[in-house]
């Protein structure tokens, strides 16, 4: 299968924000209203204003099969959080403050992830795949402007996704945090 993976700030450049929004208006996942709920509403304004960028994965048929979006963040992770291989190569990066026993590194984040349910069981994306192309985004940037990890948040309630990333993406939770209620953790991995 060929995969596309397109800017959608490219989309809307070349065909214009409401039909940029009429494609990503056949995207679900009903598994995750709040992936959903980003790319039918927020992830152009998102892009417009330069606070993330979302990519889009496409067939060779057009179907939408998912997406991701990047950003670039600040993030400060305490040092019992980490292994020592961890902090060995963050102090590559930027030096421990003492003072807060921590490190502050500036990293990519992966700030949406999901494939979309509304495309036929045959062509729905594996969420492997979908991770190798934000590997092969992530590497270019890096490649252009630096950079050593990538971080992301996840519901702590999904078990079976906070396992996905650990077992199959290489990545290590760092930390907890709570939004609205809900249980995050946080993980990161060196890229």
């Amino acid at each position: 299968m060929s995969l596309i993976v397109a800017n959608i700030l490219d989309m809307v450049e070349k065909y214009g924000e409401l039909d940029t929004f009429a494609a990503l208006s056949v995207f679900s996942c009903p598994l995750n209203y709040e992936i959903e709920d980003f790319i039918k509403n927020k992830a152009i304004d998102f892009a417009k204003k330069k606070l993330s960028v979302t990519y889009l994965v496409y067939d060779e048929d057009d179907n939408l099969l998912g997406y991701f979006t990047l950003a670039h963040k600040a993030i400060e992770i305490k040092k019992e959080n980490v292994g020592k291989r961890l902090e060995k190569r963050m102090q590559r990066f930027v030096p421990l403050d003492e003072a807060n026993n921590s490190y502050t590194l500036s990293a990519f984040l992966l700030a949406q992830f999901g494939k979309n349910y509304a495309v036929d069981d045959g062509k729905c994306i594996d969420g492997e795949i979908l991770m190798d192309l934000v590997d092969a985004v992530t590497l270019d940037i890096q490649h252009r402007i630096g950079g050593g990890f990538i971080y992301l948040d996840v519901l702590t309630k999904n078990k079976g996704v906070v396992n996905f990333y650990r077992n199959h993406c290489n990545y290590v939770s760092f930390s907890q945090r709570i939004s609205k209620g809900e249980g995050y953790t946080q993980m990161i991995r060196f890229i």
